[in-house]
């Protein structure tokens, strides 16, 4: 019941929840790209010099990568109190006609699962194929030989992509019931 509840909901606040899914998908296809840089580069047949160009752009992604993950964690947990904030006296409405808190928080907790999935699988694809353009790009940057050019799918950039995100979603989570205990309490009021 509460699953339903939750896909209902997502389903109204479609609107709402728009911005916030395409932001996670944006964030996890750049995640994947920086760190699926390294694996599309390994193919490329190119002169020394150009190689160690190519591995000093491949550990400055890494870094940027991590500031990446943290400027999405932040634009996440921002964007997910602004969807609270419009859903507030909804979560009120469910704690006055008696639907306990913890049940208010399997919704959100539903709510996120569904989101987060959809999202990570859509910015997986989106991260997949932007990363094999890109990879033709450096490679045409560098003058490669492209006769050697094949699909690659670096299961490294991918576990990173998801254990980076599991990780914003878990702080996420604990940020949004948190912050809707505390809103429902001022509806209540």
């Amino acid at each position: 019941m509460l699953l339903k509840l939750s896909i209902q909901s997502l389903k109204k606040s479609i609107k709402d929840y728009a911005v916030y899914f395409f932001t996670l998908i944006i964030g996890v296809t750049i995640f994947y790209l920086f760190n699926a840089i390294k694996s599309q580069s390994a193919m490329m047949e190119i002169s020394e010099s150009k190689r160690e160009i190519i591995e000093l752009m491949n550990s400055t992604m890494a870094g940027v990568s991590v500031f990446v993950a943290i400027i999405l964690g932040f634009l996440i947990i921002y964007a997910s109190q602004f969807l609270m904030k419009r859903r507030n006296k909804e979560f009120g409405l469910y704690l006055l006609l008696g639907m306990g808190k913890r049940k208010v928080s399997l919704i959100l907790f539903f709510e996120t699962v569904i989101i987060g999935i959809v999202s990570l699988l859509v910015g997986l694809v989106c991260g997949v194929l932007l990363s094999q353009l890109t990879s033709v790009f450096v490679s045409s940057m560098f003058e490669a030989n492209m006769k050697s050019y094949r699909f690659i799918f670096s299961k490294e950039a991918c576990m990173r992509t998801i254990m980076c995100f599991v990780i914003i979603y878990l702080v996420e989570w604990s940020d949004k019931i948190r912050f809707q205990i505390k809103q429902t309490r001022r509806v209540i009021k």
